[in-house]
């Protein structure tokens, strides 16, 4: 039980120095032990036994309240130098704390207000008293949305309580008192982080966890919610080394000590998540995030705010997975939670309204979107019209849609408010700037401020994702791109398109990288350089921001336009110097920003590109031609594009397939503009990302068709296609080789995973799934490898195009050879042809020790640095002289349906190793047709023939073939060219 307010003062008024007041003050004559007041303190007493009582129904009870009452009232009576008793003060201060405690907010900033003004002339006094009451209104302030008012009270509250310890004997300090300094220099670091002042957070979160180990040691539960605070402050100051060491020593320590049932058990593993989720290990993070809601919801239950918490955290991690379905009813039981303990204006439901919005808008409801977010703006209104981070949160998805929905009035006076909030920011961000810029100029009517502010932000986003090393895009980032392709749809302005959709496409192909990029950066010279990048980078976007800040209030302009442009400067040789010496890891991280006029002259004669781009709530679509340029949004929003293409994909079987949902897709893409653009060419080069990497856009047909024949209008027989993962720009200018030198190396059809390793042991049955549940504790996951799906035949085609080849130009690694060591002792530098007949793992998210891979025959008991995977990684630190890599038994389909395939990843690596083309297959098909399209596109390249005619040739001659069931897409349409 705590020492009461009264004795506590007892104690620190003997250890107080002399000059704790003034002469002239009211307390210079006042002593808390008179016993004049013997009444009010038996008052005191018996307020303090209801409020300390172990039971808590009885400390919160209306007894209890009216106990404080009638201390205040008789307080007020009993003058002290013709003021009230300064324990009218102290009653007042300890209502606060009830209606705190209650989620009465209002209420308890009044008593809190009422009480300190009673108690100020006495603080020196009652100086636990008068902390309490300063922690109390900074904490409510916040609640309220006076975030500012809050940091300046609570960093009032420090300092006093830092001179206080100062002047304060050791042995006269109890561990409650520590407990109440860690307490308000935890609510003073949630003020700051509100606020944007994270390095000064920092600071004051880390004065709150020694507090907390000062009154409570080193292994407490307290102890441990102040180590796993500390790590989110580090992390939002992008320390993020010494944030995941704190998180993890949270969870070690709640480990050891903690029962599991503990709700600080429950909140390390949650804060060690939350770190995770933002070093792009969001996958892994889900585990940690949903273990930690069951141990809540048995623990401190559903009505806590704790529980709350957990469900909007949990939310905020699936959204940039672009599970949007699975978020938005988790934000919507939170909203619901929030707002039943904290009332109608409860500044937190706002935020979890908020993010249901921006889940709703993502999946195509607008209108409820729209509403959500009027909501979230007027609840916080209704308490505060100072809180500016819910602007910051709603007006960059509120003033798109409002444009969408046609109502121009409301998003001029929407996008006025979010430029007016972001002015009055402190140390505002230079992004919120730049898109309050942009939406005021498109709500508007100077077109050309908004081609600028446009330009402004797409580069502001090229420069986040350069500094972060997981190169995932936020869900805030995609909207941005979002908007910026809408605005650059309307004014037809191709090369702000290119732009956006290369940022786009860059954090895919630097997903599916991301360990071969580790690789590279093991040469010290380059880790060096990199980070120096990354530092300047910093550096300029902090420039960038107080340009924008000048822009915005039109004050001092000029010097930050000069700052900026030195700083950039350094940028842009850093990065030149990057790109030139280090080629390799520029690809690796997404490729250099292209350019519009270099992407143009780098098609071939006939060749014409098309980018498929599924932002945050659209796709939108970039064709690029000889003839000229053309940017268009889909029609149908992305929700039910990305539902289409798995309905597509799920439907595709030997017999048949939903020929609706194809040309549907067809109808979407293939828009009549489009199609003008792309004018006579005959060869397609298309950038797709997100679900539409794994369409087999060959298939789609040109006109509704109600039977499959030989002669159904299918995409392929006007386009010869070539995919492409990014935007580069340079032709592909690799030799062909002649096809009397083409030698074949077949690897496939290795030993299961399991506890039989035999060569007729039966394949796993499962369903495939994304890449990442394969991979576990740093390599393969034997467990999961043993489930996957059978290919029965795989070495029946490896066969087969051997036949093709001939035995002496052919060399099969079948069964227990065909594993990292056989791969690994063997020269590769002399096959022109290598086919991989297994499982590649490319669906789905990459994230953490995952990354694209081949399965290939388990190791051997004794076998050093196997495990079965052949990763994109290991692949890129190969010797490959191949013209061709074919990947026949791929599942792009794997997975999350709106997550990109990463067999960009591998396409790269083989393509750092040296080889050529990647022809992939979007899924495991017929042995004979495998081999069919395999041989007839390589010696039809061999004739000459450009590799994306070569292959289009061999799908039309299966089609056109007697072989059954040939003109169905299941059997021709999977394979796929990976180019450039």
């Amino acid at each position: 039980m705590q020492l009461s307010t009264r004795c506590a003062a007892m104690l620190l008024a003997l250890a107080l120095p002399t000059h704790a007041a003034s002469a002239a003050s009211p307390a210079a004559a006042f002593s808390p032990t008179d016993p004049r007041h013997a009444r009010l303190y038996l008052l005191e007493r018996q307020a303090f036994a209801l409020f300390d009582s172990d039971d808590y129904a009885l400390s919160m009870s209306q007894k209890t309240r009216d106990a404080w009452a009638r201390l205040h009232v008789a307080a007020l009576r009993a003058k002290v130098a013709g003021k009230p008793h300064p324990l009218a003060g102290v009653a007042l201060i300890n209502l606060s704390s009830m209606d705190q405690i209650d989620g009465k907010n209002p209420d308890a900033l009044a008593h809190a207000n009422d009480g300190l003004a009673l108690l100020a002339p006495f603080a020196d006094a009652y100086p636990v008293a008068w902390m309490q009451g300063l922690s109390i209104k900074g904490y409510v302030q916040a609640a309220l949305g006076d975030v500012t008012g809050a940091a300046e009270v609570l960093a009032q509250a420090s300092r006093y309580m830092d001179s206080y310890i100062a002047r304060t004997p050791p042995d006269k300090l109890d561990p409650s008192t520590h407990m109440l300094r860690s307490n308000i220099a935890f609510s003073h670091a949630q003020a700051l982080t509100r606020l944007g002042r994270n390095v000064e957070a920092v600071d004051a979160q880390r004065a709150s966890m020694e507090a907390r180990i000062a009154a409570s040691g080193p292994n407490s539960p307290d102890t441990i919610g102040a180590y796993y605070t500390y790590a989110q402050m580090l992390q939002r100051a992008d320390r993020d080394v010494e944030a995941e060491k704190y998180a993890r020593m949270a969870v070690d320590i709640a480990t050891d000590h903690v029962d599991r049932k503990h709700p600080s058990y429950a909140r390390a593993l949650e804060a060690l998540g939350l770190l995770l989720s933002r070093t792009g290990r969001r996958n892994e993070s889900l585990d940690y995030l949903q273990r930690a809601i069951a141990i809540k919801r048995d623990t401190v239950g559903t009505g806590s705010l704790y529980f709350q918490f957990g469900l909007q955290n949990l939310g905020t991690v699936l959204l940039p997975l672009e599970r949007y379905a699975d978020a938005e009813p988790l934000f919507m039981e939170a909203e619901r939670g929030f707002r039943g303990i904290e009332g109608e204006n409860s500044p937190q439901s706002a935020r979890a309204l908020a993010f249901a919005a921006s889940a709703a808008l993502a999946e195509g409801h607008r209108d409820e979107g729209v509403e959500r977010l009027n909501t979230a703006l007027a609840r916080v209104r209704a308490g505060s019209d100072k809180d500016r981070d819910i602007g910051q949160r709603v007006y960059p998805y509120l003033i798109p849609a409002l444009i969408a929905a046609r109502h121009g009035e409301e998003a001029r006076a929407a996008a006025a408010a979010f430029a007016a909030e972001t002015r009055q920011l402190d140390n505002a961000p230079a992004i919120p700037l730049a898109q309050a810029a942009m939406l005021s100029a498109w709500t508007g009517s100077d077109q050309a401020a908004l081609g600028e502010t446009a330009r402004r932000l797409v580069g502001l986003l090229r420069d986040d994702a350069s500094v972060h090393d997981d190169a995932e895009l936020t869900e805030e980032q995609r909207a941005a791109l979002d908007t910026i392709l809408a605005v650059a749809a309307q004014a037809q302005d191709a090369a702000l398109a290119l732009d956006a959709m290369a940022i786009l496409a860059g954090s895919r192909i630097a997903q599916a990288n991301r360990l071969v990029a580790q690789r590279l950066v093991a040469d010290p010279a380059l880790a060096a350089r990199v980070r120096r990048l990354q530092d300047r980078t910093k550096t300029l976007q902090a420039a960038d921001s107080r340009l924008l800040k000048a822009l915005a209030v039109d004050s001092g302009v000029a010097a930050a336009r000069t700052e900026r442009a030195a700083v950039a400067a350094m940028v842009d040789v850093e990065r030149a110097a990057i790109a030139r010496n280090y080629p390799r890891w520029v690809e690796a991280n997404g490729g250099e920003r292209p350019d519009l006029g270099a992407l143009r002259d780098g098609l071939g004669e006939g060749e014409a590109l098309l980018a498929v781009m599924p932002a945050f709530d659209g796709v939108y679509l970039l064709a690029v031609s000889a003839g000229g340029t053309r940017i268009e949004r889909a029609q149908m929003d992305r929700a039910a594009l990305v539902a289409l293409v798995g309905r597509l994909r799920g439907s595709l079987t030997p017999a048949g397939f939903d020929q609706g949902s194809a040309h549907t897709l067809y109808s979407q893409i293939f828009t009549p503009g489009i199609l003008a653009t792309l004018g006579k060419a005959r060869t397609l080069r298309i950038v797709p990302t997100g679900a539409f990497a794994s369409l087999p856009f060959g298939m789609l047909p040109q006109r509704p068709m109600a039977t499959v024949t030989r002669h159904a209008p299918w995409l392929i027989h006007r386009f010869a296609i070539e995919v492409q993962p990014g935007f580069s720009a340079t032709p592909d200018r690799r030799q062909q080789m002649a096809a009397r030198d083409q030698r074949f190396l077949g690897i496939g059809a290795p030993l299961t995973f399991g506890v039989v390793q035999t060569a007729d042991a039966p394949r796993g049955a499962g369903a495939m799934l994304a890449a990442s549940a394969y991979f576990r504790n740093g390599g393969a996951d034997a467990r999961a490898l043993s489930q996957l799906p059978p290919l029965p035949g795989s070495q029946a085609e490896l066969q087969a195009v051997a036949h093709r080849f001939g035995i002496d130009r052919t060399t099969l690694l079948i069964g227990r050879d065909a594993s990292e060591a056989g791969l690994r002792d063997r020269d590769l530098s002399g096959y022109a042809v290598i086919l991989f007949a297994t499982h590649g793992l490319v669906g789905g998210e990459m994230e953490g020790v995952s990354e694209p891979a081949l399965v290939l025959s388990p190791p051997a008991a004794d076998a050093v640095g196997d495990d079965g995977l052949l990763t994109a990684s290991e692949v890129a630190g190969m010797r490959i002289g191949a013209d061709w890599v074919i990947l026949s038994a791929c599942n792009t389909a794997a997975g999350d349906n709106a997550a990109a395939p990463a067999y960009s990843g591998l396409a790269q690596a083989f393509r750092y190793a040296g080889a050529g083309s990647l022809l992939v297959s979007h899924w495991p098909v017929r042995d004979d047709a495998s081999a069919f399209v395999t041989l007839e596109t390589v010696k039809g390249a061999a004739r000459g023939l450009p590799r994306a005619v070569a292959l289009q040739r061999a799908m039309l001659k299966l089609i056109g073939s007697k072989r059954p069931g040939a003109a169905q897409p299941y059997i021709w349409a999977p394979f796929i060219l990976m180019g450039r």
